[in-house]
């Protein structure tokens, strides 16, 4: 499995409605790019004197298909995060692989 991870510091002011419209609007749009099977949103939990910080991990199936997304639709839905919330999101991205997993 490939996650693809991408960090956000969102400002305390728009933090709820943030966090509602990638709910309700943002993750099940990309869901519906059939390139990732789940979408998780993590807040980062530790002490901040700054704004909340979010994780949100894209878990696809192969590098393949995180790459077609990346090549394809990513560009878009960054867009679109960038246009709604401007610089009240800032966001770096990881790609995490899989390797071992225990239960």
């Amino acid at each position: 499995m490939i996650i693809y991870n991408v960090t956000s510091q969102v400002t305390h002011e728009i933090q709820e409605n943030w966090f509602k419209w990638m709910q309700s609007y943002y993750i099940p749009k990309v869901l519906l790019t059939l390139y990732f099977k789940d979408i998780t949103i993590l807040k980062v939990s530790m002490d901040q004197p700054i704004d909340p910080t979010f994780a949100i991990q894209y878990k696809a199936c192969s590098k393949e298909d995180l790459q077609c997304y990346l090549n394809t639709e990513a560009v878009y839905h960054k867009k679109e995060i960038h246009d709604k919330f401007g610089e009240q999101v800032l966001s770096f991205e990881t790609h995490l692989e899989l390797v071992s997993k225990q239960s």
